[in-house]
């Protein structure tokens, strides 16, 4: 289990030390800690420290749609990913709430 936590925290740190500005970059970290699960990328939560919190570190700005859970990130760049419990889409995707 240790492992598992070891590598969450690398690909974190990665994300805030590399500073992806597109999905495609933002991808490439992700893949290689998870595949793909129903978006373009998967991260999972569980942690202290979310994909949130790594891309706010590394000048993204996020704004919350729904818990913690659901937000769209908005790098320094201008691009848009979506996060839907862990899935990544490219875009602002997500409908707002009536």
């Amino acid at each position: 289990m240790k492992a598992y936590w070891d590598a969450y925290d690398r690909t974190l740190a990665r994300v805030v030390e590399e500073q992806p500005q597109t999905m495609d970059e933002l991808k490439k970290i992700l893949d290689n800690f998870e595949p793909p699960s129903s978006g373009e990328a998967f991260f999972p939560g569980g942690a202290y420290e979310t994909l949130a919190d790594a891309l706010h570190r590394a000048g993204w700005t996020i704004t919350y749609r729904e818990g913690d859970y659901v937000w769209v990130g908005t790098s320094r760049a201008g691009e848009k990913v979506s996060h839907v419990e862990g899935d990544l889409y490219r875009g602002d995707v997500i409908l707002p709430r009536n």
